[in-house]
Parts: C-alpha cells; sequence; structure tokens
C-alpha cells in the first residue's frame, strides 16, 4: 500500500512539474523590456490557458502556460503548452527550444519570459507580484498585471508615428492593416509551432479578417 501511495504521489510531482527546472542553464531575461500589444494578446492566451483575450477560444483539451520565450526588442515570442495530465515525461529541453524559435523567427537574442505563471524576466519589478495568480488571469486582469510591472504600455505599443505626406485617416488604416499582417503571420508562427491547432487557428484568423 505504502508503495502505490509512493508511486501515486511521485507521479503527481511529475506531473505539476515537468517544466519546473528546465530553465536551469537557459538564459532568464534581465532588464527593462517593453513588450508590443500583440505579444501582449499572446500572454493573455499563454497564461490563461487559451481561454482569455483576443486569441481566445475553446480548448479541446484543457492546459496551463509551460515555458515562454520574448525576444528582446518584446515583438517576437514563442511558447510551449502545459498539458494538464501527463501520460509520460520526456527529456527535451523545452527552454532552449523556445528561446531558439523565437531568435529564428526574429532575427534578435530572446529570454525566457515566463515559467507556468511565474515571470522569470527581471525587469526591476517586484519579484513577489511577477508570480500571477490564476484567479486575477480569470478575470481578465492580465494585461493590467503586465502594464503595472512595467512590461507593457498600451499608449506606446498602439502609436504609430504619422507621415507628414499621408491624411490621419489613411494612417491609421495603414497601422490597422499592418497589424493584422503581424498578427496573420504571428498565428501561423503558433500553428507551425504546435502551440495552437489548426482549428484554431482558423478561428483566430477568421476573427482577424473580419
Amino acid at each position: 500500500m505504502k508503495k502505490i501511495l509512493a508511486i501515486i504521489v511521485f507521479s503527481f510531482f511529475l506531473s505539476s512539474n515537468l517544466f519546473a527546472g528546465i530553465t536551469t542553464g537557459y538564459k532568464l531575461g534581465k532588464g527593462p523590456l517593453k513588450i508590443t500589444k500583440n505579444t501582449a494578446d499572446i500572454l493573455e492566451y499563454y497564461f490563461s490557458g487559451g481561454k482569455k483575450g483576443f486569441y481566445a477560444e475553446k480548448q479541446k483539451a484543457p492546459w496551463r502556460p509551460g515555458l515562454i520565450a520574448v525576444s528582446v526588442d518584446g515583438a517576437h515570442s514563442s511558447f510551449f503548452r502545459h498539458p494538464i495530465s501527463v501520460s509520460e515525461i520526456d527529456s527535451k529541453h523545452y527552454g532552449g527550444i523556445a528561446i531558439g524559435q523565437c531568435q529564428k523567427k526574429s532575427g534578435q537574442e530572446c529570454f525566457l519570459f515566463a515559467n507556468s505563471y511565474k515571470i522569470v524576466w527581471d525587469n526591476g519589478s517586484n519579484k513577489k507580484k511577477r508570480r500571477l495568480k490564476s484567479k486575477d488571469i480569470r478575470l481578465g486582469k492580465t494585461l493590467a498585471l503586465l502594464t503595472e510591472l512595467g512590461f507593457y504600455d498600451k499608449a506606446i505599443s498602439s502609436t504609430t508615428k504619422v507621415k507628414p505626406e499621408i491624411s490621419k485617416k489613411e494612417d491609421d488604416k495603414n497601422s490597422k492593416d499592418d497589424d493584422i499582417v503581424k498578427k496573420l503571420k504571428d498565428l501561423k508562427e503558433l500553428l507551425d509551432s504546435g502551440a495552437i491547432t489548426k482549428v484554431e487557428f482558423d478561428k483566430a484568423k477568421k476573427k482577424l479578417l473580419n
């Protein structure tokens, strides 16, 4: 009986800590970082298990945040989901993979931004507050928390310089079109990396184009 109990406890430990130690040896972000609106949307999707924010969709299988890497300019990211139920443990270095994928698509240095609900990028903000609470995420407070911690500023992220020869109306339209193109590109990268399914991709794409 004790042996069975020990196996159950050990299995639970592995399941709940699959990503707990894999950041060792990988660079954690440090210093000032301002993420773009699209990266903020992806982070809201990541922290909420795909249930909140711009990219939110009904999930066939529940999951929680695993690891996410972000580029130094705050415009690119790559992440892995953590399944709620783990049937087998592998030895892949997901931290390194996430950083590598992020660097490949951004052409810049990338660092780990978060491990599960804990933001490991140290920008000098309160370390305790960088461990996000699931209840706050469920209440849709992720963007507000990122703003409070100094990672996100909607006013700055949404501002586009107006070219003198282009009217304000035309510039706003171009800015919106550029944002849609960027979001479509990031959606495709999420699909290619396996972060979202084809169904989720199609729904998010339809939402974008509408």
